[in-house]
């Protein structure tokens, strides 16, 4: 073997190592760039569902406050209902009073 194919070899060996060493460095870059871009879209994911939790829990909120207005209406409904047949009931009695007195 003469200079030149020892060369020739030895030039081949460094380049074969040469490329996998700045493979493995441009994989370890790519792949720290890839964590880097997931952990970002994950917090803007984080960041959007926090809003839409709030978002519900003010829906909860107001809803909560218009069924408790509903809630008080019904109960007022209910009791106009009962003074409505209590005045009936008292409108019969009078009606059956003034009828015996001749009104």
């Amino acid at each position: 073997m003469d200079a030149n194919a020892i060369i020739t070899i030895l030039t081949g060996v460094a380049g074969v190592f040469g490329g996998f060493v700045g493979g493995k460095r441009l994989g370890n870059v790519q792949a720290t760039s890839l964590t880097v871009s997931t952990v970002g879209l994950l917090e803007v994911a984080v960041g959007e569902l926090r809003t839409q939790v709030e978002e519900k829990n003010e829906q909860i909120a107001s809803l909560t406050g218009r069924l408790s207005a509903l809630e008080g209406l019904v109960t007022q409904r209910a009791e106009v209902e009962a003074v409505h047949v209590d005045v009936l009931e008292n409108q019969h009695v009078l009606h059956r009073i003034a009828a015996k007195v001749g009104a």
